[in-house]
């Protein structure tokens, strides 16, 4: 083995630092593939087929039982599938994951309820009455969840680190058909969000 770094190792270290600059940053528009903690590019996952990423309709993430915190109802990823979902990992505390969720108010206002969105609180410290009194105070009506660690572990599994790292703005679009695509990190717009969704 070189005792010199390789290429291959450097680009990966420049990689995952750029993302986490992007998440910071806020990222662009425009649409990317998914880039996981090591660096490498994968393409939109499949979770009916498990290709790309290696996702499948048993992972936790997808048929865990979750917690509207709002409501107290019963819900699973999976039992959603009639249209498609956003998913987003977020924390209270998060000023960019805010952020997002007030852009996704203009959102649902111009979409209504044709896509579904779950936000998963994956702040280990925060509990349901925390988030309940975020959703109050900002006026957010989708489904809000504690995620339990299993789901969290399942989501940095198959889509990397940043699934657990909210200042990057994580979120995952689930097509009715079951793919499932790495959304870029930073903030989406509306239009932005629009322009993937169509594609389901």
């Amino acid at each position: 083995m070189s005792p010199h770094p390789t290429r291959r190792k450097f680009l990966q270290v420049a990689s995952v630092g750029s993302v986490a600059l992007a998440g910071c940053l806020g990222g662009s528009d425009s649409p990317q593939s998914t880039t996981d903690s090591g660096g490498d590019q994968t393409q939109p996952t499949d979770s009916a087929t498990g290709e790309s990423g290696g996702s499948n309709i048993d992972s936790a993430w997808f048929t865990s039982e979750l917690t509207d915190v709002n409501s107290g109802e019963t819900f699973t990823v999976e039992g959603l599938l009639d249209r498609p979902i956003l998913l987003e990992t977020f924390a209270v505390w998060c000023s960019n994951c805010l952020r997002q969720q007030k852009e996704l108010i203009t959102f649902h206002e111009m979409l209504g309820d044709e896509v579904t969105t779950v936000a998963l609180d994956i702040d280990p410290n925060e509990d349901a009455q925390l988030v309940r009194e975020h959703t109050e105070k900002h006026g957010f009506d989708w489904r809000y969840a504690i995620s339990p660690g299993s789901v969290t572990q399942s989501l940095v599994d198959e889509f990397g680190s940043s699934m657990a790292s909210p200042p990057v703005v994580p979120m995952l679009l689930i097509c009715p058909d079951g793919s499932v695509t790495r959304l870029k990190d930073g903030h989406k717009t509306t239009g932005f969000l629009r322009e993937y969704i169509s594609q389901c």
